[in-house]
């Protein structure tokens, strides 16, 4: 590792680059990190994240303490005998689905202009195939041409630590080789295979990457439905799938879809890639409409449960985040299902144990309660949208006590059903069949009357 390149200027301390730079830094890497938003810059220097990430907090500490991290937001200090500058900027989507290169362009242009002889710059922000081939001729200072490559990521928000320490693979692209190598010993110390290919197939990699999950997701809640109409368990046949090597069981999670700033984003953006080159990616649309109907079916069940009434209703929505780990409500399917019940007339009262502060600008309807308990008393129904462990977990029994109507509609198949109907709950999950508590059998004569948990209607 002694040819490791030495320090790393990293552009962009959002959920990548702080991430990323994070754990280079506790590698050994030297590592600046830059970024111009002074409020994230005086949380770092705290110590403290802006994001919820799991081990990135005590990660932050170690290695801002160590002087492994060094935070800036100064380009030109930051920048100056950097051997490698690394590019984590947003791409945020354009109102056509098109990912917007402004940040990217304007932190390649500056990059560029502090860059020394020895220095590479990486594109690890995703960006879309063809990016960085059209970048290159940005790269040129005092009549040379500066090495360009990309290096995408693969982190899985609520994982993302975890997952640069044992990544299935590096990948790196771009047209000099050397450069590419470079880059690559910054990654020497993972036990993952590196690949290295030119520029627009690793843009490729990690956009199809992305988008096959993506299809595994909508696969499996379609598969779901059919479930619903034939009375199939959509759990025992996702195992079967699943079992297949060939496949995997992995995403066949059946649910509420895909979330996040990821999955959402660069589906659709790949999309518009694919269709700027005259291709009709109907394989994409598929999978994005899917995802969205998984809400509205969801609603609909809701619906249906409370004999088509929901008006003055009040239903428990149990969790907003898109996923369990992680406090990131873009594209989560709370929103979408909360507006749409209280669309209908019903009355939501929702908790989450990191989102909060994120959702509710988002939900100025919702009642946002801490404690699930609270959430739940006095409900007509109790969803589950996001399957946290305090969730599934959660005391039932005492849960039975609280509730107005015994109803739960679970949206990732994430609870105990057995327990919830022995509880006199109604069971909905999502591709299962619809679970009763079983009707008490009338006590003989002279017998004990048997205690029961009896809706309130």
């Amino acid at each position: 590792m002694a040819d490791r390149p030495n320090p790393l200027c990293m552009v962009g301390a959002g959920y990548v680059g702080l991430v990323t730079a994070a754990c280079l830094a506790d590698a050994g890497v030297d590592v600046r990190l830059l970024d111009i938003d002074a409020a994230r810059l005086a949380l770092l220097r705290r110590g403290r994240a802006p994001i919820h990430e799991p081990l990135l907090d005590e990660l932050l500490a170690e290695v801002l303490a160590n002087g492994r991290l060094e935070l800036h937001e100064d380009a030109a200090t930051a920048m100056d005998g950097a051997q490698i500058i690394m590019l984590a900027v947003g791409t945020p989507p354009l109102g056509d689905g098109r990912a917007d290169l402004t940040q990217v362009r304007a932190a390649l242009t500056q990059a560029v202009q502090h860059a020394g002889p020895e220095t590479v710059i990486v594109i690890k922000s995703t960006v879309p195939p063809g990016t960085t081939a059209s970048l290159r001729s940005l790269c040129r200072r005092n009549g040379r041409v500066v090495p360009l490559a990309v290096c995408p990521e693969f982190l899985a928000e609520g994982s993302a630590v975890r997952d640069f320490r044992q990544p299935p693979q590096v990948v790196i692209g771009g047209d000099d080789p050397e450069a590419c190598k470079r880059v690559a010993l910054l990654f020497g110390h993972l036990d993952a295979p590196v690949r290295i290919t030119d520029s627009t197939s690793a843009e490729l990699i990690k956009y199809g990457v992305n988008a096959f999950l993506a299809l595994k997701i909508s696969f499996i809640n379609e598969m779901a439905q059919l479930c619903e109409y034939t009375g199939a368990d959509v759990s025992s046949v996702a195992d079967g799938i699943g079992t297949d090597e060939r496949i995997g069981r992995a995403f066949l999670g059946a649910g509420l879809g895909f979330g996040g700033s990821c999955f959402p984003k660069d589906v659709r953006a790949l999309d518009q890639a694919a269709s700027y080159h005259g291709q009709n990616f109907q394989l994409l649309r598929a999978a994005v409409e899917v995802n969205q109907q998984a809400r509205s079916r969801f609603v609909a069940k809701i619906q249906r449960a409370l004999n088509g009434k929901l008006a003055k209703r009040r239903i428990a929505v149990l969790g907003l985040s898109f996923k369990p780990g992680t406090d990131d409500v873009r594209q989560a399917a709370s929103i979408d299902v909360i507006r749409h019940l209280e669309d209908l007339g019903a009355s939501v009262v929702a908790t989450d144990p990191v989102a909060m502060a994120n959702a509710r600008p988002l939900l100025p309807r919702t009642d946002l309660v801490d404690d699930p308990y609270a959430c739940i008393a006095g409900a007509d129904a109790v969803v589950v949208v996001t399957e946290w462990p305090e969730y599934v977990a959660l005391d039932w029994p005492r849960a039975a006590t609280l509730v107005r109507r015994h109803l739960v509609v679970d949206g990732r198949n994430c609870l105990p059903v057995d327990q919830l109907v022995d509880l006199g709950f109604t069971y909905i999950g999502v591709g299962r069949p619809i679970r009763k508590p079983r009707p008490l059998k009338r006590a003989k004569p002279g017998s004990k009357p048997r205690a029961e948990l009896v809706a309130v209607p």
